[in-house]
């Protein structure tokens, strides 16, 4: 494996951005290669604009905030950069940044370690019944590799014909994604959807009627041989008896989970979503909900900035472990926030502050609390926040409200806070 696969892995692993960490890595080397000198190029822009003290090259650790990533490359360059990668110009910037120093040095590594040659192996003169040994066994691999061709090829025909008309042989051989929604209708549980095998349907229909009796379960698991295995199978069926509360929908899509509690009271919202939210961590969850969400719900239509504040801070914007980047539900909250701060008296400036937990270098958490604080401003200001009305400032661990030594301390002192600027 090339050192720039074994980077594209080890950005998709700890990153959390998956197949996307692909087209992210490539964007950014080629812009890297497409500069005069590439590495040496670079640098130069470093010194152009005063960070070359700041330059991650010959191996040094360096680390780079979005703010100075934007300097040396442009905000219009920039734009085009995400753009090429799918992705939002501010989580780009911030995510970018947090990768370069990595990249560059690997660049560097792999311009100096020199190509192998690949040789070819020095053939011995070869005496005339060796000669024919050779040819015979030639002769015998053509043969070998003929008969394999026509295995090869009465399969593929024998495939063909077993695909139902009409329907195409790549399409027949693609999954689908399994897909099982659950809804409580005025106490009765309905089903329906689609999994891979009766094994899997048998379970959770069982698990249903053992919970809530043979006449409390309606609808249909339809069996789809096309359809993927369920990650999420086991932990529906542990979780079952969350489903008792009335209205609560939930919708299975693959490796997506959309919940609907739109009908069921604040209280009961916030106890349902911790429960998924625990369960279904590994998947991407949207419609959850948290004292934050509830309470910028309840905000006038033109919330004061203290109350805005209050509102705002009461809520938890989640990140993936020690990285800027957010969870599914961290999307939602901020969306929501956009939209009360939008809704709010012109003229307020908003300080976004991020803070973390104890745990690692006081350095590395300084850096990780800046990258959050911005990725958050990006997100709320690609949700139409005016540019400048935010502020990131990131505090590391300097500020606790919580006791460190306790994991319910440190989720604590993992967050947000924003403040009203003068």
């Amino acid at each position: 494996m090339s050192l720039l696969e074994r980077f594209i892995e080890d950005t998709a692993l700890h990153m959390g951005l998956g197949h996307r960490a692909r087209s992210l890595v490539d964007v950014l080397v080629d812009y890297i290669r497409s500069l005069p000198d590439g590495v040496h190029g670079l640098r130069r822009r470093f010194d152009a604009v005063g960070l070359g003290t700041h330059f991650p090259g010959d191996g040094r650790p360096s680390r780079l905030l979005a703010s100075q990533l934007e300097s040396v490359v442009g905000r219009e360059e920039l734009a085009v950069l995400a753009r090429r990668a799918a992705f939002p110009t501010g989580m780009f910037a911030v995510v970018a940044s947090d990768l370069l120093p990595g990249l560059v040095n690997m660049l560097e590594q792999e311009a100096r370690t020199p190509p192998v040659p690949i040789r070819a192996p020095s053939l011995p003169r070869s005496s005339p019944t060796l000669r024919l040994v050779r040819g015979t066994a030639l002769r015998g691999l053509l043969w070998v590799l003929v008969a394999g061709a026509l295995l090869c090829l009465t399969g593929w025909i024998h495939q063909k014909t077993r695909v139902s008309p009409g329907v195409p042989a790549a399409q027949a051989e693609q999954q689908s994604p399994p897909r099982l929604s659950l809804v409580n209708h005025h106490g009765v549980i309905d089903v329906r959807g689609r999994l891979p095998g009766e094994a899997d349907r048998r379970k959770v229909w069982s698990a249903l009627v053992a919970q809530y009796g043979h006449g409390k379960v309606s609808g249909d698991i339809l069996r789809d041989p096309q359809a993927a295995a369920p990650r999420w199978l086991d932990r529906l069926v542990t979780l079952a008896p969350v489903l008792r509360h009335q209205g609560l929908s939930l919708s299975f899509n693959g490796d997506r989970l959309h919940v609907d509690m739109t009908r069921l009271s604040p209280r009961d919202r916030i106890a349902v979503s911790d429960t998924l939210r625990r369960g279904f961590g590994h998947l991407q969850v949207s419609g959850l909900w948290d004292a934050g969400r509830i309470a910028l719900s309840q905000l006038p239509a033109t919330p004061a900035p203290e109350e805005l504040v209050t509102a705002l801070n009461q809520g938890k914007v989640r990140f993936l472990h020690k990285s800027p980047t957010l969870r599914a539900d961290g999307h939602e909250m901020l969306r929501a926030s956009a939209q009360a701060i939008l809704a709010a008296e012109p003229g307020l400036r908003l300080e976004v502050g991020g803070h973390t937990d104890s745990l690692g270098a006081a350095e590395t958490n300084l850096h990780l609390s800046q990258q959050r604080a911005e990725m958050v401003v990006a997100e709320l200001e690609a949700q139409g926040v005016p540019a400048g009305m935010l502020v990131p400032r990131g505090y590391g661990e300097e500020q606790p409200v919580a006791d460190n030594r306790l994991d319910s301390g440190r989720d604590r002192n993992r967050r947000i806070e924003y403040s009203i600027l003068q």
